[in-house]
């Protein structure tokens, strides 16, 4: 029992319109989340790029404010009254700084904001102001634990008298675990969608983030972090963070310290209103949807109808009316009229077909390639249709002597060689001939004469260093000559082309010559 074609067209049709459906709606989704999770990445990274900014903006501001003090102190670094001025006056202004302190050339400490009596005097010992001391230039310090236990990082200028000679540092310290400035700039972020801050330093440790208790914690296995801390680069990804959480992370570097600035938000707090927009997209699709499926219902028997006959006909092409039933079947639509032009092209073509295409009449039976009369039947169509194309005349030098020596089997044997190259060095599109003997044509469509002789090239150069016999490397002679549409007909190119190979016979063979054209 054969199924029905109205049928399995509608089944078809249906299905189609089906799995279109669906596999559109899938995009549409994919499409949704991967919106939402590129607007929360790039939100969060002009969130982290921000926050660098603001941070350098800080670090900055407070390096200036200790390069006016110590200006200040280099005239007067020997009077506690002026320490302590300088010293309270960094303490309060901006809150900046948990504490201040002045430091001279040999490691003492002069003065200190709060006051610390049992300081004054004591030779300096943390990272931090070490570094201060050698540097002996502005100073931002790597992140430190101090004596009290707490992680501080330690900004400092050097003081210098007038003459130039070095009388110490003022630096201030800043407590990453308690609420100064710093913290003030980095926390004035509140983001509603649920994205939170935190900063690392150059080892990759947490330097602020909002649980205060984190502080300190390394997170250089984060792969963001590595991104933002060892490439210096500013970006986004998706990542999982160090507790198994999947992030959308934003990242952007310190410029003047080197630290890094990540702004994240879950994964899944992100997706949580995909749902809805998925829902809100079906309710929008579905009456199309319906309405595209009634259409299809109907249309498809109507469309069925002239393919169905063309089916019936199908089975009796040998009837004498069949072109005359062809023609009346209705053709409206695309298909229909193709399938009618492509039986009604079949049935007045096939016996041509069979009368020309006739393979042994136009192959060389040796090598398998056209023989002269298929040659010339191509020249015959390039010729008709105006179709410009390059000949080149190919003859083997000194093949006569190759059969004397060797025998005609090596003759055979040289041939089939030369046209096994011939096929590796053409182009789709090349005709590849044998005329007779050891004569054979190249036919290169619309190619200049110049480039069939790049083309002759390769099948030279392809074969130079290879034995076409035993003990026989052959060496060719080539003659090229281009057919224009400005040419009246193709045999003066062919005997342009005899005439540039006979050229290159009597300048001693092995060698390619280009026609000459008026």
């Amino acid at each position: 029992m054969h199924l029905d074609l109205r049928r399995l067209i509608m089944g078809l049709a249906l299905l189609v319109v089906l799995v279109t459906f669906a596999n559109t709606f899938y995009a549409g989704y994919l499409q949704q989340r991967e919106m939402l999770i590129r607007n929360t990445l790039e939100s969060n990274q002009a969130y982290a790029t921000k926050a660098a900014g603001l941070t350098d903006g800080f670090l900055q501001q407070a390096l200036s404010q200790l390069g006016y003090s110590a200006q200040l102190l280099g005239s007067g670094f020997d009077s506690p009254a002026v320490q302590s001025a300088e010293t309270r006056r960094l303490l309060q202004q901006n809150q900046t700084y948990n504490s201040v302190v002045i430091v001279n050339a040999a490691g003492k400490v002069l003065n200190i904001s709060p006051p610390m009596a049992e300081v004054v005097g004591q030779q300096i010992g943390s990272s931090g102001m070490l570094a201060a001391l050698q540097a002996r230039q502005p100073l931002v310090s790597e992140p430190f634990v101090a004596g009290t236990g707490r992680l501080v990082i330690f900004i400092s200028h050097p003081v210098f008298a007038p003459g130039g000679e070095y009388l110490g540092f003022i630096g201030g310290s800043v407590y990453l675990h308690d609420q100064n400035a710093l913290h003030a700039v980095l926390g004035q972020h509140h983001f509603l969608n649920g994205s939170y801050l935190f900063v690392v330093d150059r080892q990759g440790r947490l330097i602020f983030h909002r649980d205060q208790e984190r502080v300190g914690e390394n997170v250089m296995r984060n792969r963001v972090v590595q991104s933002v801390i060892q490439r210096n680069e500013a970006g986004s990804a998706e990542s999982v963070n160090t507790r198994g959480e999947s992030m959308l992370s934003g990242y952007a570097p310190v410029g003047l310290t080197g630290w890094g600035v990540v702004v994240q938000r879950p994964t899944e707090l992100t997706l949580d209103v995909l749902p809805l927009q998925v829902q809100g997209m079906l309710w929008k699709v579905a009456p199309l949807l319906v309405a595209t499926l009634l259409a299809i219902w109907a249309l498809a028997r109507w469309i069925a109808k002239p393919l169905h006959d063309l089916a019936r006909i199908a089975n009796r092409l040998d009837d004498a009316d069949t072109a005359g039933n062809i023609a009346q079947v209705p053709s409206w639509y695309y298909e229909v009229i193709k399938l009618k032009q492509a039986i009604l092209a079949g049935l007045s073509q096939v016996q041509r077909r069979i009368t020309r295409l006739n393979t042994e009449t136009v192959t060389d039976p040796l090598t398998g390639l056209l023989n002269r009369r298929g040659m010339m039947e191509t020249l015959q169509a390039w010729e008709e249709a105006g179709r410009p194309f390059s000949v080149a005349v190919i003859d083997i030098d000194h093949f006569k002597s190759i059969n004397d020596t060797y025998g005609h089997d090596a003759g055979d044997t040289v041939l089939r060689f030369l046209a096994d190259h011939m096929r590796r060095a053409a182009r789709a599109g090349d005709v590849l001939c044998r005329q007779g003997g050891d004569e054979f044509t190249l036919l290169l469509p619309a190619t200049p004469a110049h480039e069939a002789v790049h083309a002759c090239e390769r099948l030279t150069h392809g074969m130079a260093f290879e034995h076409a016999y035993p003990g026989v490397t052959i060496t060719l002679s080539i003659g090229v000559a281009d057919f224009r549409r400005e040419d009246i007909h193709v045999n003066g190119t062919l005997k342009a082309a005899d005439v540039a190979l006979y050229q290159a016979k009597r300048r001693g063979r092995n060698q390619l010559v280009e026609a000459e054209r008026a």
